[in-house]
């Protein structure tokens, strides 16, 4: 008997030194076990993770009630559950009636004796060999240890194969792993990367695995990049935006940012997770991809099989995750930086067309024509605000032609990107096919266009206007970081709008200067044509006739005389006084408090004075002294006030002017007078405010920097 055995356990061997594959091993094993022990059957038997066994070989009559490849519940009185439970040597007679399904068969095949021993691989149990005896002959005493030498034979040759299917794995994880790192390495196109991916992970898994990288979005939605597998004909495209809802993996790792694993998908909930229930899935795992420590998307995957992922799956995934992460990284950076540079560009285009004195219209349109080259929407704006309910449309492309021209005036009403932007001076979206009314909107959606996008112009702390954009229906809607590039952009191109608008005023303000002074000249002219100039030519005259009367009419030449110094007398005061008009000598003598002291004694009003004694330059004495002239002059004629106050100061290289009165306020900044010290302010660098509510008097505050 032993040599026979022996001879059985050398044949066991033989096959598994061999290489054999496991099913050939099994055979070979459970056909040996029954031909030793002349037995009714001999089963090997592997017990699954859900509390089920199945045959993985069979010898003798086992095959009348199950065949390899079956699979059965656990449970109930047999040897096959007291192995599971006990990881032990069972044996069962018949004084002991098995039950279960398991036990059903085996009294099926009507045995006397069943026994059992367990085949334990690297510490776990695997499985057991299991034989059957109808023979009124039992088992020996010693059946367990002679069952034992197979499950050994049995529990190697399953260590080798699995090491052998490990190393293989290995070595196809790793030449997957390189393929991907090499098209990261190239900077390959995203979409052929993640394609790639989806495909490398879903055929490491095995057959009928389905993969799929997802990209979250900011408004609780999924893109979906790429997919690989027996996508039915209804399934998931790829660019296909799905709500993150429901407990699904997706959804998931969304909140959990951690892998995911679901062995039974039936339980799940959401807009993915019906999808996979609809098509047959039974189980999904899902790996967060972080791009920079932030959650960027997943990769999902789920297969038919009942049999959950292996354990170490969420861990092979995450290497292409890892992968795909760098690869977003670095086409993240590129993408900034020529982001940048794209900019950078536009700015420079800008500012040099400001630089060669470039109109307000032409700057704005440039603007709006670098925004439609940068962003790509179907249309572009440039819109200023006019008080609270209108805007003026400065710039714009993209618009059918006479729906929208430069200079149009709109009504701010209803709900728009534009209203929201000016109300909030905050960027703003607007699905129109959805939201929206008012003029605006309208105009949009005559123009077949979606959605809209507004982002605020803030010029000098102040909201001037907005950039616009807009894409059509039939198009994909822009990102969700568009609001933020439109406003970055917008902060950005402040500088030449300002610019822009600032050298059209200073174009504005030089030419009232010039006219100004031709006035001045032609009213020195008119003055001295129309009083001294006449003063002077009577003197003439007078001084001729009494030259001529002398010696002939005495008293008529004294009379003549006294007329001419008369004459001379007057001219003279009338010249003081233009002189007076054009920059008056107390002013050179004793300074800008002296001026301003010389201003208020011609006024019937009370005026307090606080004028700093200190001398400054000329200009800025000469300045200060007309600023004061022209405000006193306004309050006089306009303000109805019953007094005001005059303060001049230097602080921190600074002449600070202040002129304040009691009026009825409401003075017009647009005024000529106002504009005239506007432009003098402007002229020398500084800065007007005029503050004038109705009914509360006004104060103008002018600074002037002092020359260093």
């Amino acid at each position: 008997m032993r040599s026979k055995e022996q001879a059985a356990l050398r044949r066991v061997a033989t096959v598994v030194a061999q290489g054999a594959s496991l099913a050939e091993i099994f055979e070979t094993t459970a056909k040996e076990v029954a031909q030793l022990f002349v037995v009714t059957f001999a089963g090997l038997l592997r017990f699954e993770p859900d509390e089920t066994v199945t045959l993985v070989g069979g010898w003798g009559r086992f095959s009348e009630v199950v065949r390899v490849g079956t699979r059965l519940p656990l449970g109930g009185v047999n040897v096959a559950s007291e192995i599971a439970q006990t990881a032990q040597f069972a044996r069962y007679g018949r004084k002991v009636r098995a039950t279960g399904p398991l036990g059903e068969r085996a009294r099926r095949l009507n045995v006397r004796e069943v026994v059992g021993s367990p085949i334990v691989v690297a510490g776990q149990l695997w499985g057991a060999i299991t034989v059957g005896t109808g023979d009124i002959s039992l088992f020996p005493l010693d059946v367990e240890q002679r069952l034992a030498q197979f499950t050994e034979l049995v529990a190697t040759a399953i260590a080798t194969a699995q090491a052998r299917a490990d190393l293989a794995r290995l070595a196809d994880e790793q030449a997957a792993l390189r393929r991907v790192a090499t098209l990261v390495a190239e900077n390959g196109p995203p979409a052929e990367l993640f394609a790639k991916v989806a495909e490398e992970v879903a055929s490491l898994l095995g057959r009928h695995v389905d993969s799929a990288i997802l990209r979250y979005e900011p408004d609780d939605t999924a893109t979906v990049l790429a997919t690989w597998g027996d996508t039915p004909p209804d399934g998931i495209r790829v660019n296909a935006r799905l709500p993150v809802d429901g407990n699904g993996v997706t959804a998931r790792v969304f909140r959990e940012r951690c892998p995911v694993r679901i062995d039974d998908y039936s339980t799940a909930s959401g807009v993915l997770a019906e999808y996979a229930k609809r098509h047959g899935f039974r189980s999904a795992i899902g790996c967060p991809v972080l791009v920079q420590g932030r959650l960027w998307g997943t990769m999902f995957l789920a297969h038919h099989e009942s049999e959950p992922f292996p354990a170490d799956t969420e861990q092979r995934v995450t290497q292409f995750t890892e992968l795909v992460a760098t690869a977003i990284a670095n086409t993240q950076t590129q993408t900034e930086l020529q982001r940048l540079l794209d900019e950078q560009a536009s700015l420079r285009r800008l500012a040099t067309l400001v630089a060669q004195g470039a109109g307000p219209t032409e700057v704005f349109d440039a603007v709006v024509v670098e925004l439609r080259d940068l962003f790509k929407p179907a249309e572009v704006g440039l819109i200023r605000a006019e008080g609270e309910n209108e805007v003026t449309i400065l710039a714009h492309r993209g618009q059918p032609a006479g729906l929208i021209r430069p200079g149009m005036r709109v009504t701010l009403d209803g709900d728009s990107a534009t209203a929201r932007v000016l109300r909030t001076r905050r960027s703003a979206r607007v699905d129109l096919r959805t939201t929206g009314e008012g003029t605006i909107a309208d105009l949009a959606r005559r123009s077949n266009h979606g959605i809209a996008v507004a982002a605020p112009v803030v010029v000098d702390g102040r909201l001037w206007g907005a950039l616009t954009g807009s894409w059509r229906m039939d198009v994909e809607p822009p990102h969700a970081y568009v609001e933020q590039r439109l406003a970055e952009f917008a902060e950005l191109v402040v500088t030449t709008i300002a610019n822009a608008e600032n050298h059209n005023e200073l174009m504005a303000s030089r030419a009232r200067v010039l006219s100004a002074g031709d006035d001045a000249r032609r009213r020195v002219v008119r003055d001295l044509h129309d009083g001294a100039q006449q003063r002077l030519v009577h003197t003439i005259i007078a001084l001729k006739l009494a030259q001529r009367a002398l010696g002939k009419d005495t008293a008529r030449a004294r009379s003549l005389l006294a007329e001419a110094l008369d004459h001379a007398e007057q001219g003279n005061a009338d010249l003081r006084e233009l002189a007076h008009g054009i920059l008056p000598s107390i002013l050179a003598r004793g300074g800008l408090r002296a001026g301003v002291d010389s201003i208020v004694s011609r006024l019937d009003f009370p005026v307090d004075v606080d004028v700093t004694s200190t001398r400054l330059p000329p200009e800025i004495e000469a300045s200060g002294y007309f600023i004061v002239a022209e405000a006193l002059t306004n309050v006089v004629k306009h303000a109805r006030a019953t007094r005001a106050t005059v303060r001049a100061g230097v602080n921190d290289a600074v002449l600070r002017i202040e002129i304040h009165d009691d009026g009825i306020g409401g003075a017009d900044p647009e005024g000529h007078g106002l504009t005239g010290i506007s432009d003098r302010v402007a002229a020398l660098g500084g800065s007007l405010r005029i503050d004038s509510p109705g009914g509360a008097g006004t104060v103008l505050l002018a600074k002037l920097p002092l020359p260093v």
